[in-house]
């Protein structure tokens, strides 16, 4: 639990001692334990620890998470009916949120709005906390905010964050990382199957991929550092592992791959918005990420590549998402269809602050989405509709990759007002 109790009552604050800048992990059983970060002093890398303003200490431990979202929430939806109370729904999973400019760290009062409600825990990672600190100062954030510091190369940090995120002291049973500007339909992540890992279904529905033969290719980076050099280094090193080493992940992971591939020299690609990774397969997530970061990884390529070694169908589920270019992006709230579980992007200042339609569609209609009613046999339905390759309700999305067959469904999932 990082600053919130799961009754509503008083905000509980972790007072651990200031973190020790000496304090390194000295073996892979010890866990980072949570601190507080100093406000006088820089922010320690990779450290995950709480952020307050120096001067709303008491106001801080005198509020709660409904008091918190009630303010936000009248301030920035001023004149709307008021704000529904709703029970956390994810107590046990842990939120990253990944911020890849720290301008965009104006937006957190934004994020507290639309996912504290349901997100108890929620850890804000991204570059140069002190850009954070004269934020929280300039905008007179009254709340706590529990915050990572990462790394300096935007197309490591998605990975880096979770990958901190799991060396906590924690009782999570997975970790949710999101971009600063992503919206998620939590009536359809609440379907979802929390012991499995979830990334887009982009991934399917394109098959995009390039091939190691090739230097340059349409998607800009691969002939750039964390491209293609980068993932021949982490496979090679895979296949050194599994062969000098007799390292059972690495082999493990290797057969998995091949067989994804169908023993082709193909890397598949997507941008990585939404990654969910279960605690369950967190040391085979860290072993690879180790690797991503040895060798500068690309984030867009790295992530594919991961999934691409896990066993499939039963580790991997593919959620409905959307990815928006060019003038879309203006109108984002208007491709927010029903089926989705997030869209990308939809921005703070463009498509909420700066357009009434995008400010109604928040306060009128997301806020209020009541999320869907537990059934028996929920997560059998989900699997069953995983398998599915047709459907009234949408199209084909099965796709054969060696001698898997992946295969997504576009369930009719109603956003209630």
């Amino acid at each position: 639990m990082l600053y919130v109790s799961q009754s509503r009552d008083a905000v509980i604050l972790v007072q651990p001692d200031p973190l020790d800048v000496q304090d390194e992990l000295r073996g892979t059983n010890q866990c980072l334990t949570l601190g507080k970060h100093s406000w006088k002093y820089n922010v320690k890398y990779g450290r995950p620890g709480l952020l307050i303003n120096p001067s709303k200490d008491s106001h801080v431990l005198r509020g709660s998470t409904t008091d918190i979202v009630n303010r936000i929430y009248n301030n920035m939806c001023h004149g709307h009916q008021t704000l529904p109370n709703v029970q956390f729904t994810f107590p046990d999973v842990l939120l990253i949120v990944e911020f890849t400019e720290p301008a965009h760290y104006n937006a957190i009062p934004y994020l507290e709005l639309l996912y504290r409600r349901y997100f108890p825990n929620i850890l804000y990672c991204g570059l140069e906390p002190e850009t954070l600190k004269k934020q929280i100062v300039a905008k007179k954030l009254w709340f706590p905010i529990y915050y990572l510091y990462a790394l300096k190369d935007n197309w490591q940090t998605k990975y880096e964050c979770i990958q901190h995120a799991m060396k906590m002291c924690d009782s999570y049973i997975g970790y949710l990382l999101i971009g600063d500007d992503t919206l998620i339909n939590m009536t359809n992540f609440e379907r979802t199957p929390k012991n499995k890992v979830m990334v887009g279904d982009e991934f399917v529905r394109t098959g995009e991929h390039m091939n190691t033969t090739q230097f340059k290719y349409s998607w800009p980076w691969w002939g750039a550092e964390g491209g293609r050099s980068a993932l021949l280094g982490v496979l090679n090193e895979l296949a050194f592992k599994a062969n000098r080493d007799n390292d059972h992940l690495a082999q493990e992971f290797l057969r998995n791959y091949y067989s994804f591939v169908n023993h082709s020299t193909i890397f598949h690609f997507m941008p990585t918005d939404f990654l969910y990774v279960p605690k369950r397969l967190s040391s085979i997530f860290l072993y690879m990420t180790s690797l991503f970061l040895k060798y500068k990884a690309n984030v867009e390529v790295a992530i594919p590549f991961f999934v691409c070694g896990l066993e499939h169908p039963g580790d991997v589920y593919f959620v409905r998402m959307l990815s928006l270019w060019g003038n879309d992006r203006d109108n984002s709230q208007k491709r927010f269809d029903k089926d989705l579980v997030y869209l990308h992007p939809f921005k703070y200042y463009a498509n909420f602050k700066s357009t009434p339609q995008g400010k109604d569609f928040i306060c009128q209609k997301y806020l209020r989405t009541a999320l869907g009613v537990r059934v028996n046999g929920r997560q059998e339905e989900e699997l069953a509709n995983q398998r599915a390759i047709k459907s009234q309700h949408g199209c084909d999305t099965s796709f054969t990759f060696g001698k898997f067959v992946l295969a997504t469904r576009v369930t009719d999932v109603s956003l209630k007002t």
